[in-house]
C-alpha cells in the first residue's frame, strides 16, 4: 500500500476503486463505461455478438476485463447496454428536421430521414436484431426504444398539423404514427441495408406514401354538406 493510502482508497482485485467519496474518481468510473460501450459497439459488429469475447472488448478499449462483469454484470449485459446507448442515440436522433407545413411533406420527411439515420447505426442494429430472436430481453429493448422514440415523436407531429386544420379530427394517429414508424424501419434496414434496394427506388416508395397517407388523414367533408342537407 502506498504511503497515505488507506484500506478504504486501496485498489481491489488490482482494479482502481471508484468510490463516491472522489469526484474525480466517479469520472473515471463513467469514462471506463464509456469506453468499454464504444468497444463492444465496434467489436460486436465487427466480429458478431456470439463470436465477440469480452477480452476482445476490454483491450479494444484499453481497461480490465473484470470491469466488464463489475459495471455490467457480464457480456449479455455489455450488450443491453449498448443497445440502451443505442435508444439514446435514438432518442436525440428523433429531433429530426423542423416540423413540415403539410401532412406529405411531413410523412416523406420522416421516412427519407430515417433512411439516412440506418446507414449511420447500421453495424449495432444488425448486431441487435440478430440477438433479439434468440434472445427475449434485447428483443424487448428494441421493442421499449422504438415505442419510446419514433412513435411519439411522429404523434407530437401529427398532432400539430391536426391541431392547425390538416388532418381529419377523427383519425386515428397512434395507430398512423405506429404502421409508419414499422414502414420506416422496413425501408430504412432491412429494404436498404439487408437486402440491399435501390435508393432511388426507395425514395419512390417514400413520395408514394406520403401522398397516400396525406390523403388518408386529410380532413373529412361534413356527410350532411355532402348530401345537400340543411
Amino acid at each position: 500500500m502506498r504511503p497515505g493510502m488507506t484500506d478504504r482508497t486501496a485498489p481491489r482485485d488490482g482494479l482502481r476503486e471508484d468510490g463516491p467519496e472522489a469526484g474525480g474518481r466517479r469520472r473515471d468510473k463513467e469514462a471506463t463505461k464509456q469506453a468499454l460501450l464504444a468497444a463492444a459497439l465496434q467489436v460486436f459488429a465487427l466480429r458478431g455478438y456470439d463470436a465477440a469475447t469480452t477480452r476482445e472488448v476490454a483491450q479494444a478499449a484499453g481497461v480490465n476485463e473484470q470491469l466488464i462483469q463489475r459495471y455490467f454484470g457480464g457480456k449479455e449485459g455489455l450488450l443491453l447496454a449498448v443497445i440502451e446507448r443505442f435508444g439514446e442515440e435514438e432518442r436525440r436522433s428523433c429531433a429530426m428536421p423542423p416540423p413540415c407545413a403539410s401532412i406529405e411533406a411531413e410523412v416523406q420527411g420522416f421516412l427519407e430521414f430515417h433512411l439516412e439515420h440506418a446507414c449511420e447505426i447500421a453495424d449495432i442494429t444488425k448486431v441487435a436484431l440478430h440477438r433479439s430472436l434468440c434472445d427475449p430481453k434485447v428483443a424487448r429493448e428494441i421493442g421499449r426504444q422504438f415505442a419510446e422514440t419514433r412513435v411519439p415523436l411522429l404523434c407530437r407531429r401529427l398532432e400539430a398539423l391536426r391541431a392547425r386544420g390538416l388532418i381529419d379530427q377523427g383519425a386515428d394517429l397512434e395507430a398512423a404514427a405506429t404502421a409508419l414508424s414499422s414502414l420506416s424501419f422496413g425501408l430504412a434496414f432491412v429494404d436498404q441495408l439487408v437486402f440491399g434496394a435501390d435508393c432511388e427506388r426507395l425514395r419512390r416508395v417514400t413520395r408514394h406514401v406520403a401522398r397516400v397517407y396525406a390523403s388518408a388523414l386529410a380532413p373529412r367533408a361534413d356527410e350532411d354538406a355532402i348530401s345537400g342537407e340543411p
